[in-house]
C-alpha cells in the first residue's frame, strides 16, 4: 500500500460523514445521468445516514473507507447478502456494490489498491467470484474494471429515481484456496 494510504472498515459513528461522501462522489460521477429530481430521489433513498448506519451494522456488508494522509479519499462496499444475476455462475459470489473516489484523489493508484483489498476480503469469506453492475455509458469505469480482471457477462437495469439505466453485469473469478 502506498505511503499515507489506509483502508479500513467504516465505523458506525461515521455514518453521516460517509453519507455525505457517498452523495458527493455519486453526483460527481453520475449526476448528469438523469434529471435533478431523479438524482435527488436516488440520493435521498440510498445515501442517507440511517441507511449507511444500517449497512455498517450488517454482517453481510463490508463498507470500507480509504484515507490518504488522513483525508477521506473514497469508499467501497462488498455485499454478501445480495442475489447475483443468473449470468454470474461461479458461486458463492459477492457483489462489489460501490466503489468511488473523491475527484481530488483520482489518478493516484488508490482505486487499484482498493480493488486489491476488496478482492482479498472476498477471498477471506470464501467467495468464488465478485460481480458488479456498471452503467453502460460509464466508459472510464468499464475500462477500470476490465483492467482489474472483470468481464462483461450480462445486462441489468439500475434505477435512478424512476429513471431506468442500462447497466452491464461484470464478474471476476477468484483463485481457489
Amino acid at each position: 500500500m502506498s505511503s499515507g494510504t489506509t483502508i479500513r472498515p467504516a465505523r458506525l459513528s461515521e455514518a453521516a460523514a460517509l453519507s455525505d461522501l457517498m452523495r458527493r462522489t455519486f453526483v460527481a460521477a453520475n449526476g448528469h445521468c438523469s434529471t435533478p429530481a431523479n438524482v435527488a430521489a436516488f440520493l435521498d433513498t440510498v445515501y442517507t445516514p440511517e441507511r449507511q448506519a444500517q449497512e455498517i451494522r450488517d454482517p453481510d456488508t463490508l463498507t470500507l473507507i480509504v484515507e490518504q494522509d488522513g483525508a477521506w479519499a473514497g469508499f467501497a462496499q462488498l455485499r454478501w447478502g445480495t442475489v447475483p444475476p443468473a449470468e454470474v455462475t461461479l458461486r458463492p459470489a459477492v457483489e462489489l456494490g460501490r466503489i468511488y473516489l473523491d475527484a481530488a484523489f483520482h489518478g493516484k493508484g488508490i482505486a487499484a489498491l482498493l480493488v486489491t483489498h476488496l478482492l482479498a476480503a472476498a477471498r477471506l469469506r470464501h467467495s468464488r467470484s465478485v460481480w458488479l453492475n456498471v452503467w453502460q455509458e460509464s466508459e472510464q469505469a468499464i475500462r477500470f474494471y476490465r483492467k482489474h480482471g472483470f468481464q462483461i457477462v450480462g445486462r441489468s437495469v439500475f434505477r435512478v429515481g424512476d429513471d431506468p439505466k442500462d447497466d452491464w453485469v461484470m464478474t471476476q473469478a477468484l483463485p481457489a484456496d
